[in-house]
């Protein structure tokens, strides 16, 4: 009978922290949705500002200290560049997202990069990457690449 006792309440104790290891993973499964989501709606709210060519507006999303080391002219140069070889968008399905807490070059923080599959008229099918900090309580751009 001991023995049963004792069983069974290795089974009880074994059971419980099984269902709070459960609960701690939908807890940061959540979380890790919610902050995909997140970004993910920053990123695309940045790349429409990049589709409309308002790089200005765009650049006033940064993050403080990369407006710091980059003029707006620079900026909207820099975008240009990129973006204008590809002509105008046409689609674009978002992919995937992965979360880091660094980046080379960078300081230590939450960062999330978000893949794309684009479609432009140019370049009919293309990957962009956007970077994203998240910084004074909001996800900002670091970084962007067109594949």
């Amino acid at each position: 009978m001991r023995r049963v006792l004792v069983l069974f309440s290795c089974l009880v104790i074994g059971l419980n922290a099984g269902c709070a290891l459960h609960r701690s993973a939908e807890k940061s499964l959540a979380e890790k949705r919610s902050r995909e989501k997140e970004a993910r709606t920053a990123a695309t709210q940045w790349l429409a500002l990049i589709d409309a060519a308002d790089y200005p507006a765009a650049y006033a999303l940064e993050p403080q200290r990369l407006r710091t080391a980059t003029t707006q002219e620079q900026f909207v140069r820099s975008m240009e560049s990129r973006r204008a070889p590809f002509g105008k968008m046409l689609s674009r399905t978002f992919i995937g997202a992965a979360f880091t807490r660094k980046m080379t070059g960078a300081p230590d923080g939450r960062y999330e990069s978000i893949l794309f599959r684009t479609s432009f008229a140019q370049k009919s099918v293309a990957a962009e990457r956007v970077i994203l900090s998240f910084e004074s309580d909001a996800w900002r751009v670091v970084d962007y690449r067109v594949y």
